[in-house]
C-alpha cells in the first residue's frame, strides 16, 4: 500500500498576479487584484503581445 501527501500549494504573495484579457472593441487588456490595470483606451488599443508583455513586468514588481 501506498500513500501519499497532498502536495500543500502556498500562495506567491510577493508579486503580483495579472491577467491578459480580450477586450470588447477588439484590443487586449491586462488586469491584476491589486487594482493596477492597463490603459482602457479605445484610442490605443494593445496587441496581445503588448499587454502580455505590460503584466509581466506588473507581475515582476514587489507587491505591497
Amino acid at each position: 500500500m501506498t500513500t501519499t501527501a497532498r502536495r500543500r500549494v502556498h500562495p506567491d504573495l510577493a508579486h503580483h498576479h495579472p491577467r491578459v484579457t480580450r477586450t470588447s472593441p477588439g484590443g487586449w487588456t491586462w488586469e491584476c487584484v491589486c487594482g493596477g490595470a492597463s490603459a482602457h483606451a479605445v484610442v490605443a488599443r494593445l496587441t496581445w503581445h503588448q499587454a502580455y508583455v505590460g503584466a509581466l513586468i506588473h507581475s515582476a514588481s514587489i507587491a505591497p
